[in-house]
């Protein structure tokens, strides 16, 4: 939760067309995303200033979005802010006044990660974090060849983003801001109790049939924390659980963004979206990658009612 001393400079933001809502990350976005990295190591994350052509390639990432994503967003969501050192590719948090009013949703998004990568390029790199160099490695392909470049990148980080965004007091699942103690029932949320049950802690887990071996140590971003070897076995286990990314088993928060994300590039944007692995460059598993699959059918379904597809 970022808390912001000077409403002005995300008034003036919110009063922009939703695709010019984007420049260099305002201090209190940076000073927020610091203070949260230096909770588990050093931080060093700064305004970044980008060439033209990437400020053109984010706005038309956000312009291309199909109009029931952008009404969805243009009361709340305040814009895309560049910084460098960010430790993932993008962040979404609110922003509040000291006196907790709530003035939107914003993403900071690192500049480095998207800035010699092209669409498919960033998406293996991403899926390939959590795993140790080895003779394993995971493909990914969100763009056909000719559509293979940044700005479609960009776009699809931005869907996982918005994601979060558009999750935020929807009873779709908890805030991700609120304490264990705030937390409702599991059957309170709309999304939560698909594939995520929550403990007699307030922690919130997956439900034992779509829980495997090596999913809580999953971590994107934050080095290796699996063996390469690893990689075939999870992939594989993934296939019996109704995640329909890698990313989507971390939390139940990542699960509604990657769900999110996917179904606009696959099923309103018409786009591709395969992951393979390959061993020794040769493929031995290809995941079904496909919004039709029944094990898909009650997150489809909810995804379809909230941009209005149904």
């Amino acid at each position: 939760m970022i808390v912001s001393h000077d409403a002005s400079i995300w008034d003036a933001a919110a009063a922009l067309p939703l695709e010019q809502r984007l420049g260099a990350a305002p201090a209190e976005l940076v000073a927020h995303v610091n203070a949260v990295n230096a909770l588990s190591g050093a931080s060093n994350v700064r305004a970044a200033s980008v060439p033209d052509d990437f400020r053109d390639d984010v706005r038309a990432a956000v312009d291309e979005l199909p109009a029931a994503v952008k009404a969805l967003l243009r009361e709340n969501y305040l814009g895309v802010y560049f910084t460098h050192a960010l430790g993932s590719s993008a962040i979404t948090d609110i922003v509040v006044t000291p006196a907790s009013e709530f003035l939107g949703i914003v993403t900071a998004l690192d500049a480095d990660a998207f800035i010699a990568r092209s669409a498919n390029e960033w998406a293996s790199w991403k899926e390939n974090t959590p795993f140790a160099p080895s003779r394993y490695a995971v493909e990914v392909r969100i763009a056909a060849p000719a559509q293979d470049n940044r700005k479609n990148a960009i776009q699809y980080l931005l869907l996982h983003e918005l994601g979060h965004a558009l999750a935020a007091g929807r009873t779709l699942l908890p805030d991700w801001w609120l304490g264990a103690d705030q937390i409702q029932p599991a059957d309170s949320y709309s999304f939560l109790p698909i594939s995520w049950r929550i403990d007699a802690n307030g922690a919130i887990l997956p439900l034992d049939a779509y829980d495997f071996a090596a999913r809580a140590q999953l971590s994107f971003y934050s080095g290796p924390q699996l063996a390469g070897a690893q990689m075939l076995p999870i992939y594989q286990a993934l296939q019996r659980t109704d995640f329909f990314t890698l990313y989507s088993c971390v939390s139940a928060h990542e699960d509604f963004a990657e769900s999110f994300a996917s179904y606009v590039h696959m099923q309103l944007l018409h786009k591709p979206m395969s992951v393979r692995v390959l061993h020794d460059g040769a493929p031995v598993l290809a995941l079904n990658m496909d919004w039709n699959d029944a094990r898909f059918a009650r997150k489809a379904a909810l995804l379809g009612r909230l941009l209005r597809q149904d």
